[in-house]
Order: C-alpha cells, then structure tokens, then sequence
C-alpha cells in the first residue's frame, strides 16, 4: 500500500504528460496542416499568375492587333511549346470560337459548351478564372483561364488558355505529404478540381458538406470531417489569393489517437516497472517529471506570449520530444510571421507591415502633437531595364534600391517596398525641411549607376507632411502619391512635396 501511495502521485503526472504531450502534437498537426494548406494555396497562385502573364503577353500579339487570326493561331500553337497550357481558344463576345489550337485554323468549331464566365472578360476587362467544366472540343474536364483583347480602348477577343487538371495535381504531387495525409484543390464552387488521393474516382465531386460549410463561412479555417471515403479527418483549409478557389489538407484523426493510445499503454508499463522498483525509483520519477513539466511549461508559455523558445534540459524521452515539438511550432511560427509582413525579394517591410507601422505611429504623434513624413518613391527607367536586360537585372536594381534606401535613411525610419518598382519610407520626427532633405538624398543615391546595368536608372519622391498633407494614414499616402506624380510631371529625378492642406489639428 506505501509503495502504491508513492508511485500513484507519479502514475498521474505521468499520464498528464502524456495527454499534454498528445495535445501539442495534435496543435503541431493542426498547425502543419494550416501551414501546408497555405503553402499549396500559395503555389496555385503562382502557377495561376504565371498562366495569366502568359496570356496577356500573347494578347498583344501584334497578329491580333492585324486580324490575321491564322497567323495568330500558329502563334498561339508555338507559344504552348513554351508555356504550361493546354491549349489556346480564341472567342467573341458572344462566346463563340474563333480558333482553337486543338483543331487546324478554318475547322468548324461548336457553337456552344464554353464556360458562361469566360464572356465576363468582356465586361470587366480582368482576367476570369472558370470552374470545372467539360470541354467541347476534348469532352475532358478542364479549367481555363481568359483575359481581355484590346484593340482601340475596346475588348474585341476574350483570349482563354486551358488548363488540364493534371497541372493541378502535379502541385500537389510536389507537396512532401505525411503517410495518409490528403491533399485537394476546389473551385469555386466547391467541385473538387485535384486530390492527392484517388484523384480520378472524386475529381468532379462536391467537397463534403462540413468543408462546403467551412468555405462559405471562412476564407481559412481548421474543423473535424470526414473524407469522401468516410475517414475522419482533421482538415484544414486556405483560400487562394488569386481566385476564389480553396485548398484542403486533411491529417487522419486515428494516426493522434493512436499516438494517444501508444502514451498511455506507456503511462502503464513505467508505473507498473515503478511499484516493482519501490519507493526510491518511484521518488526519483517523480522529482523528474517534476522538472520535465516546468520546464516544459516555461517553454509553452514562451511559444504562447510569442517569444524566443529555449530548450529546457528535460530528464524524460517524451518530454524531450515535447520541447523539440515547441522548438520546431516557434520556427515555424517565426518564419510564418515574417513572411507575412516582409517582401521576399528586398527583405523590405511589405505594404501590410508598413500601413500598421505608419497607422501606430500616427497615433503617437496626434497625442504627442510631434511630426512625421511620408516619402512615395517610384523608379524612373526601371521598365526599360526588365525589357532590355529581363527580369533578373530587374530583381537586382531592386534589391540594390532597397539597399541604399536602407542606408540613406536613419535607423529610427522605416522603408517598405510596396509592390513592383514603389517604394515607401515612414520618417519619425521630421518636419517638411527634414522630409526635403532626406527625399534629396534619396534621388541623388538611387541615380547612381547600378552594375551591369545599361539602362539609366532614377528615382523620383513624392513628400506628405502631417498635418499639412493629412491627418490620417489614408490622406497621408495620397498626399505622397499625389506629390510623386508631380514629380514625374516635372521631369523625374527630383522630390516635389505636397501643399495640400487636408485637416487642422484642434
């Protein structure tokens, strides 16, 4: 009955470490799943964009802007040579084929069976990304992707690319999944367009009814389902940043439990070995689980309040793998939040990051009636850099842009890329002479010459001061585009400030 009494203190933190242990790996799968179902809906997005800038580079076709439709449509043929598309359709705004390059130019084409959607580039002059639907000429399913045909400010052509669902599943065939994890993609509608799992048996069904509720609630989310075959799962789902399609990972719920399972049966054996052993083993176990648990619980704690995680020295094999498992969740957590706030190709603060740090800091210079100054700044000559030399030369005026920005400004300043050649720089207590200086600065660092770069290239700044430009973060950014573009009106490389009085401060 002693040693009893003694092991059982042990016997239950035993078993509420095994539990805990359980529920941060179920977290951790909750989390991977997230994370992979993000990742897999970011790759569809680049696979969608690069379709899409293929189109409208063929769009321009200078056949197109003839009407010579046949020597168009050998274009089109080439260009799949080179490009990811199954093939190109040619349509009017009434939704007829003009040409196909399935088909010979001249062969008669169906008058019907195209996507309703596809017309919709007539009228929004955007690209349209269809639903699953069959093809009238293959009789396959497929998905296409149209963009408008310009010709004297007016859409004349839709041009459509379709797409095999095998380039859809090749995404997820990329994916490392975990041994009976599922993976699928869906469209808008909620039609399954790839499954990482018996895609052929379910491609074209509808996603279960709890996932249908998810994606019509949500645009991201995490709930408890079943699969088409009837396996439940945990799933996890994220929204496409392109389309309103989805993408779904699911994790098996009988792998956790059987993890569960497998602790306990643990659990059982170490405290039965512990009554066999008597009460100094059962004493030793229980001081170090003891210290497993705190340190375990510092760590937890740590990774909740967002910070730096830190290893404990455990004394126990499973607490071990609980702290590697919170070491790993902090990484991933680390590297997610940063690239959600930070451009990838500069390492710049992005547009999201840069409108909360302008927006906080605001707020402190109203109560402090302090000031600031926003700077937009734009590239003079950039687009002749990516045309002559590419993309890649491109990539690097920008990086090297970014550099110097970063260098000409102080440290308490903030600079930001805000999409293409655009930047931006947030300076903390300057007034309008200190906004003109600085802005100066700029243009004279970012008209250096750039190595192996042929094309000149400049810059020109736009300067909004609070109050004067506004008194919000909104009316401020206006102000500094409205100024930069005076800016290139009076010839680039320079800074011009803006004058427009938008508030008085009470």
């Amino acid at each position: 009955m002693l040693i009893a009494v003694c092991v059982l203190p042990a016997a239950v933190v035993s078993g509420s470490l095994a539990y805990a242990n359980y529920r941060l790996q179920r977290e951790q799968t909750y989390q991977n799943t997230v994370l992979l179902a993000r990742k897999i809906a970011s790759d569809l997005d680049r696979e969608l964009s690069a379709v899409e800038s293929g189109l409208r580079v063929l769009a321009t076709s200078p056949d197109l802007a003839a009407g010579d439709l046949r020597a168009f449509h050998q274009r089109a043929r080439d260009a799949i040579k080179s490009q990811i598309v199954y093939n190109y359709v040619l349509m009017d705004r009434n939704g007829r084929q003009l040409l196909n390059t399935l088909l010979p130019f001249g062969t008669a084409l169906p008058s019907a069976g195209s996507p309703a959607e596809l017309t919709r580039v007539f009228h929004s002059g955007e690209a349209v990304l269809t639903d699953l639907f069959i093809g009238p000429v293959t009789g396959r399913p497929l998905i296409a992707m149209g963009v408008p045909v310009h010709r004297d400010g007016r859409v004349v052509y839709g041009l459509d690319a379709g797409l095999a669902l095998g380039r859809i599943g090749a995404i997820l065939g990329r994916q490392h999944l975990p041994k009976e994890w599922l993976a699928a993609v869906f469209d808008s509608s909620g039609t399954i367009v790839a499954r990482s799992l018996d895609a052929e048996r379910f491609v074209g069904e509808k996603a279960v009814d709890g996932l249908l509720e998810g994606f019509a609630a949500h645009r991201e989310g995490t709930l408890e389902t079943v699969t088409k075959e009837g396996t439940p799962v945990v799933s996890s789902f994220s929204r496409s940043a392109v389309s309103d399609w989805r993408v779904a990972v699911a994790a098996p719920k009988a792998a956790l439990d059987a993890e569960l399972y497998r602790l306990v049966a643990w659990v059982l054996a170490g405290t039965t070995v512990a009554v066999g052993l008597g009460l100094w083993l059962v004493a030793r176990l229980a001081r170090r689980v003891t210290v497993s648990i705190r340190g375990l619980n510092d760590a937890a704690l740590a990774l909740g309040n967002g910070k730096p995680v830190e290893l404990p020295s455990v004394q126990l094999h499973e607490a071990d793998a609980i702290g590697v498992a919170i070491v790993q969740a902090s990484a991933v957590m680390a590297q997610v939040h940063h690239l959600a706030y930070h451009d990838a190709l500069t390492g710049l603060r992005n547009r999201v990051l840069f409108d909360e740090l302008v927006a906080h800091q605001l707020a402190a210079v109203v109560r402090s009636q302090g000031s600031l100054a926003l700077l937009a700044l734009d590239l003079d000559g950039f687009k002749a850099v990516n045309d002559r030399q590419g993309h890649a030369a491109g990539d690097r005026v920008l990086k090297i842009a970014a550099k110097r920005i970063t260098r000409t400004i102080r440290t308490a300043d903030v600079a930001a890329r805000r999409g293409g050649d655009e930047f931006a720089v947030l300076l903390v207590d300057a007034d309008e002479q200190d906004a003109m200086q600085t802005a100066q600065r700029l243009v004279a660092a970012l008209a250096e010459p750039y190595p192996d770069v042929a094309s000149p290239v400049s810059a020109s700044v736009g300067v909004a001061v609070f109050p004067q430009s506004g008194c919000t973060a909104a009316t401020l950014l206006e102000g500094a585009d409205r100024a930069l573009y005076r800016a290139k009106e009076c010839g680039k490389r320079c800074a011009v400030i803006d004058v427009a009085a938008n508030c008085l401060l009470q």
